[in-house]
């Protein structure tokens, strides 16, 4: 694809080499050796970490009122439609799986969503669009011009951090939001991974359960790490009480799974949004002295289990340079959903 304005095209990182590397990953590596670092103790076990995730930083975002551009109307999200944005977005790419779950949790308009909804009509009031726009851009857009639209409103918005997108789609948004000089700070290539069946009853895990408030130290530590290496952002630096505050919320909102022995933790996987759907899981971790031993394997097939129980899908997405663990995942039944691109602004 040519860009037309802006900066020059971003990088195609996917290609057939890549994935046939990933291929031979999974013929040729042991389950269990998909958590296990290939460069040092750095490279924690995860799929994506605080990319979505609103422990991470706090946002404040400016809500940009109504407006037309050509035939279609821009503006923010109104109550009393989310029946028919939800059908909108019924589609699970990972992007639709990530803005409707945080409109079944929180809302159109919550400090929670790091930013605004916005919906795309057309002449005869159709949807052609839906957007979250704030501190993480994600979209769905049927035609190019409402893909245009929306990186018109962020042009405005001040806190853009990360945009997220299929490979494709995120080029075509970057060649209308950027200017000649703008550049990301880091693209990184992820693969988006879904599983539908259920898994299979692995060695039962009887200490897994839900996160408690006293074992916030443990798990924020761990998830700080996890960020630090796919953002560069230390959250425990940047607002220690923050985040520490915003993770007890999702604590108590049950969103997080621990294996703990003796006051350490073992295993964490964070749900970040959850429907009838689908649901999407990150911030999967395996203490380095436990991997190799089939702790991760058994653990995540005991929580896709209960997950599976009350929603068609589980979905997480994996740095695309990461084949040991795309090859984990794959050979625990996970299937390559899609090619998506994060940017950090």
């Amino acid at each position: 694809m040519t860009i037309q304005r802006g900066q020059a095209p971003l990088p195609d990182l996917f290609g057939v080499e890549a994935l046939n590397t990933i291929n031979e990953q999974v013929k040729g590596t042991s389950q269990e050796e998909g958590l296990a670092p290939a460069d040092g103790w750095t490279k924690i076990m995860a799929s994506v970490a605080c990319k979505f995730d609103n422990t991470c930083i706090p946002q404040q975002t400016e809500i940009v009122s109504s407006w037309r551009r050509d035939s279609l109307e821009f503006a923010p999200a109104a109550e009393g439609t989310e029946e028919e944005i939800l059908s909108a977005l019924a589609v699970p790419t990972l992007t639709n799986v990530v803005m409707a779950g945080f409109i079944r949790d929180n809302g159109f308009a919550s400090a929670q969503n790091r930013g605004r909804f916005y919906v795309c009509r057309n002449q005869a009031d159709k949807l052609e669009g839906v957007a979250l726009i704030g501190h993480s851009i994600l979209f769905e857009a049927s035609s190019e011009s409402a893909i245009e639209g929306f990186a018109s409103v962020a042009r405005r918005d001040p806190s853009p951090h990360l945009l997220m997108g299929e490979h494709n789609a995120v080029q075509r948004f970057w060649s209308y939001y950027s200017n000649d000089e703008q550049a990301p700070r880091h693209v990184c290539p992820v693969l988006f991974l879904r599983r539908g069946e259920q898994f299979q009853l692995r060695q039962d895990v009887p200490e897994l359960r839900l996160a408690r408030p006293e074992d916030l130290e443990p798990i924020v530590r761990a998830q700080a790490a996890m960020a630090v290496e796919t953002s560069g952002v230390d959250p425990l630096r940047k607002d220690p009480i923050g985040f520490r505050q915003r993770y007890l919320r999702r604590i108590d909102k049950n969103r997080v799974w621990v294996l703990m022995q003796n006051h350490r933790l073992i295993f964490k996987l964070d749900v970040i949004t959850e429907t009838p759907d689908a649901t999407y899981i990150e911030g999967v971790y395996v203490t380095r002295e436990e991997r190799g031993k089939g702790v991760g394997q058994n653990c995540l097939a005991a929580v896709g289990r209960k997950l599976l129980e009350r929603t068609k899908a589980v979905h997480l997405f994996v740095e695309h340079e990461n084949t040991r663990t795309i090859a984990f995942y794959l050979k625990l039944g996970f299937d390559i959903a899609g090619q998506y691109d994060l940017l950090y602004f």
